[in-house]
């Protein structure tokens, strides 16, 4: 029985790391010079470590099923954020060249890594539901860097490289592994599997528990910077909230509860209803010609309500989509 107090226990120390980023930028430990390496570092190297130790021992990503169902839902789900999103900056006046484009990125796709992944660690033991969780996020992905810089470009004007980066190719990879039987090399323990591939393995996975406690440092960093830059705006701060809070965990849930998919992509989906917007899509609106200070504007303000709501959605999606709960 899954009570509320644990997912507070949960969530909790995922914002206890962001704020600790917060207190070393402020102390001038954490300084801009050293982000773009380490973000580097954890994206293209400790995440796709992680991707790697989580997906090569699953038995669930060995059905070619499930991982389509996976990718599919998951880039449908954020096809269908960003259509929701773009309806509501619309509904809210706001116009090409001021930000819409940028809020219906920004508003339309959810965290699906850094913030989901302790959650889903401690509600449901165990490594097969990870294993999904990286699958549906190559969905994402697919859904994020092309149709997602479709809409900020406003047209297919950018270009497919992004597709080319660490998390995408440890998917890829990982996948390939798996169905050609040559994970066996670096499991521990089975036939097969040699001394040097259990030693490497030994080292992703110490590479892979590193990724999201400093990937939640660093945003709590680079929030700190934007907060200081940026004035709010309650059009765009009350959209989000709708769109985040209110709009796609409806959708999300309820594809969660009917969709005839495996119980633990169902499990992804409801801790993917309780995220805030993703953080990527400030990067995308500086390097892309959006409005960052839009995308700022909407992570900050999902992220700070998901304080108080993230556990309530969840609670209310495991008893609507699992049967479980307090």
């Amino acid at each position: 029985m899954i009570s509320l107090t644990t997912i507070l226990q949960a969530v909790l120390p995922i914002y206890l790391l962001v704020l600790l980023g917060v207190a070393l930028r402020r102390a001038g430990i954490l300084t801009p010079e050293t982000d773009t390496g380490l973000f580097k570092m954890v994206v293209h190297c400790f995440y796709p470590c992680l991707i790697l130790d989580k997906t090569l021992s699953n038995e669930l990503v060995r059905q070619p099923g499930v991982v389509l169902s996976g990718i599919g839902v998951g880039f449908g789900i954020v096809v269908t954020g960003f259509l929701v999103a773009g309806l509501v900056g619309r509904g809210m006046g706001l116009q090409k060249g001021n930000g819409r484009r940028t809020f219906g990125l920004a508003a339309g796709i959810q965290n699906y890594g850094y913030t989901a992944i302790p959650l889903l660690t401690v509600l449901f033991v165990g490594e097969q539901t990870l294993g999904i969780l990286f699958v549906h996020s190559l969905g994402v992905e697919l859904a994020l860097w092309g149709v997602g810089l479709m809409i900020l470009a406003g047209g297919l004007k950018g270009s497919l490289r992004p597709l080319i980066n660490g998390p995408i190719m440890a998917v890829a990879f990982g996948l390939g592994l798996v169905y050609s039987g040559a994970w066996r090399f670096f499991e521990p323990g089975v036939e097969g599997g040699p001394l040097v591939g259990q030693v490497i393995r030994q080292g992703m996975s110490w590479c892979g528990a590193a990724a999201v406690p400093l990937g939640l440092i660093l945003i709590g960093a680079v929030m700190f910077d934007f907060v200081l830059k940026e004035r709010p705006s309650l059009k765009i701060g009350t959209g989000a909230l709708l769109v985040r809070v209110v709009l796609m965990p409806a959708v999300i849930l309820c594809v969660a509860r009917y969709l005839p998919v495996v119980t633990e992509l169902k499990q992804v989906l409801v801790v993917q209803a309780a995220m805030p917007s993703a953080v990527t899509p400030v990067i995308l609106a500086r390097q892309y010609g959006g409005c960052p200070g839009v995308a700022v504007q909407v992570v900050i303000v999902t992220s700070i309500a998901a304080l108080v709501t993230m556990p309530l959605i969840v609670s209310l999606g495991l008893k609507f989509v699992l049967g479980i709960g307090s």
